[in-house]
């Protein structure tokens, strides 16, 4: 009896951590329709290249999730931030409702790692069409930096269960405020910040 409710937890298991996996990868599709977004707002020349610098941002933004992202936003802490978990193990990311990440506690943190990483990615694409032939590439990389760390406190106000606006009972469905709202504050903030795109102002100044 006790083997067979064992076998069965085991299942349960491995049925939502597929089951996250497979929805990680349909969120992560997103970046490619951003990517579309951002070159219909661009010059022919630049369209290119903004594939692959989605790509290339991604992968740093994934980085730094995984190294102080995912503790801030779902480690052990406080009504602010996580202030456990940096620079998880493997050990700690195979864990199933184990510290410090025992939120997650039908799937192992790694699988949760994945969910959570490719909503921190989509919020960050929101950000490039503002930026958008208007910043070289290290913009991009401190941005993206930055960003990734504001979104990751942000995040643990509300999804984590040591977050104050959840304490407070604040909800957000299948992240309809924590993913773009960071995004959406953030474009305009840097598109006053940045110079105008030269394509789109003509030899007098004007727009």
């Amino acid at each position: 009896m006790i083997a067979a409710a064992i076998k069965n937890h085991d299942l349960l298991i491995a049925a939502s951590t597929i089951w996250v996996v497979i929805t990680a990868v349909l969120v992560m599709f997103m970046q490619a329709g951003f990517a579309f977004l951002e070159a219909g707002l661009t010059r022919m020349k630049n369209a290119g290249h903004i594939a692959g610098k989605n790509v290339l941002i991604f992968g740093l933004c994934s980085i730094v999730y995984w190294a102080v992202g995912f503790g801030l936003a779902f480690g052990d802490g406080g009504w602010f931030s996580g202030n456990a978990g940096f620079f998880p193990s493997v050990n700690s990311m195979i864990a199933v409702g184990a510290k410090p990440y025992d939120w997650f506690s039908e799937i192992p943190g790694a699988a949760g790692y994945l969910f959570e990483v490719v909503f921190a990615g989509v919020s960050l694409a929101i950000v490039w069409g503002a930026m958008a032939e208007r910043a070289k590439l290290w913009v991009y990389f401190v941005f993206g930096i930055y960003f990734t760390l504001t979104y990751s406190i942000v995040s643990h106000w509300i999804w984590s269960p040591h977050g104050w606006l959840f304490k407070r009972g604040m909800q957000a469905f299948a992240g309809s405020t924590v993913l773009p709202s960071p995004g959406a504050r953030a474009g305009p903030a840097v598109a006053l910040r940045l110079c105008p795109r030269l394509a789109t102002v003509r030899p007098d100044g004007r727009g």
